[in-house]
């Protein structure tokens, strides 16, 4: 399912991707391709621009509403680091609810983790994994496979500690007890 979500529709416009439902308070579409998709029988939903949510924030809880497995948002990490600060965090919608979602551009795959997990080389987005509490502190963190392993510490929100590693085995895992990761694979 593909929701379009205000200016992201000049994009699938441009790549010919035919959205299931457009939404957006369209302040930065021109009328003459809102006008193109009413034609579509596409389902299109006008908000106002002053709203208590951010349309994405909308597009976000009406993708899971169709209980999808995974959620893939692209165009989220823009010039306005309080949207994708404000955007990453939006993530916890959809970690809340099992369903595994990220945020990806050219560079990024952002993507919050409540338990441990592993990340496979063969599938990793770029050469670089930073991991960044979400919550205050990530107990017990443990990574193995990585350049710059680390047993059992704390990770506090207020550390940089966790930026910069990279994968020297074939997969990496990072264990820990308590708390939330934000995850990003990231090339330079």
């Amino acid at each position: 399912m593909i929701i379009v979500v205000d200016r992201g529709l000049i994009a699938s416009d441009k790549l010919k991707l035919l959205p299931d439902y457009i939404l957006g308070d369209f302040d930065s579409v021109p009328l003459e391709l809102l006008s193109k998709y009413k034609t579509k029988a596409i389902p299109i939903e006008s908000y106002p621009r002053m709203k208590d949510k951010t349309d994405t924030h909308i597009a976000l809880d009406i993708a899971l509403t169709h209980k999808p497995s995974s959620i893939d948002i692209v165009g989220a990490t823009g010039s306005r680091m309080d949207h994708t600060i404000s955007n990453i965090e939006l993530l916890m919608l959809a970690l809340n609810q099992g369903v595994d979602a990220r945020i990806l551009d050219e560079n990024n795959s952002i993507y919050l983790k409540n338990r441990s997990f592993v990340i496979q080389r063969a599938k990793q987005h770029g050469d670089y994994i930073s991991l960044i509490p979400l919550s205050h502190q990530v107990k017990g963190l443990r990574l193995h496979g990585f350049k710059y392993p680390l047993d059992g510490i704390t990770l506090s929100s207020s550390s940089s500690l966790g930026v910069s590693n990279e994968l020297i085995d074939e997969e990496g895992r990072i264990e820990f007890e308590e708390g939330i990761l934000t995850v990003f694979e990231t090339k330079d």
